[in-house]
This record gives structure tokens, C-alpha cells and sequence, in this order.
């Protein structure tokens, strides 16, 4: 398997969207900003409890979520937090860091993902940070010149 997924004119929905395609029990995969907002997000169409279309809010809320749970294990933990696992009855949380300390303007992003009681999570721990490396493209921004300066 290849250590990155492909990326090259693929967007940032369209990554999420092939990482659920390649995940056995995956059923959400949400990029949250470090201010708790939805980046991205897919789902596999078998759940709409965070979708409903009578409740445009719930995919907020699951990446508001994400991000109350991450600051939670910071305040918790030295060091830092890698990865966060909650195993429920039905379903299990994964979330995991997807900031690249090289790109200051991702640091801080959060990758969730909501996968069913049968997944296994080294496969899908695998196709996390698979898709974590290939996020730097489309989380980082350029850096901006003044004007008459050379670029």
C-alpha cells in the first residue's frame, strides 16, 4: 500500500469521501479547523444521525465535539495528544492530529472518524495518517506578500 493517497486535483470532500471508500466500517471521516468548525466531511450514507437534513447543525456539532474532546485529553495529558480512541456500544471514535508542525497555518486541524462496533482499528489508524499526510497540500495556506515586495 502506498504511504499517501493520491491527491493531485482531488478535493479536500474527495479525499474524505475515497478514505470512507477504502475503510472497512468507516461511516464518518470530518476534518475539524482548530476553532472547532468543519473543515470537510463524508459520510458513507448508512447513518444520518449527523446529517439530517432537518438538522443542518449535527456535522457541526460532531466536529465541535471533536475539538472539545482533543482540548480535554491537552489538558489531561504532557506532551501532547496523538490520537484519542472512545469505544462506545455501536460505534467507536477515532481522532487523531492532522496539523503539520512544518505548516503552522494547519496546526490544530483534527481528524475524526466514526466507524461501527466490527472495525478494526489498526486498518483504520493506517488509513488515518495515509490521509493526514496527504492533507498538507490542501490545509496550508501560501504566504502572502506586501505589495512591492518581490515574490
Amino acid at each position: 500500500m502506498p504511504d499517501t493517497v493520491p491527491t493531485s486535483g482531488t478535493t479536500l470532500d474527495g479525499l474524505l469521501a475515497g478514505f470512507l471508500s477504502r475503510t472497512p466500517h468507516a461511516h464518518h471521516v470530518v476534518l475539524v479547523a482548530p476553532d472547532g468548525l468543519t473543515i470537510a466531511y463524508a459520510d458513507d450514507g448508512t447513518d444520518t444521525s449527523y446529517t439530517d437534513e432537518a438538522d443542518s447543525g449535527a456535522e457541526g456539532r460532531l466536529a465541535a465535539a471533536i475539538s472539545g474532546l482533543y482540548s480535554l485529553a491537552r489538558g489531561i495529558l504532557r506532551g501532547g495528544v496523538r490520537q484519542l480512541v472512545i469505544e462506545g456500544e455501536t460505534e467507536t471514535l477515532f481522532v487523531m492530529s492532522a496539523g503539520s508542525a512544518g505548516h503552522t497555518s494547519t496546526v490544530g486541524t483534527r481528524l475524526g472518524v466514526i466507524a461501527g462496533q466490527d472495525a478494526d482499528p489498526g486498518p483504520i489508524g493506517w488509513e488515518m495518517t495515509s490521509l493526514i499526510k496527504s492533507l498538507d497540500e490542501h490545509l496550508s495556506t501560501r504566504a502572502r506578500t506586501g505589495m512591492g515586495q518581490e515574490q
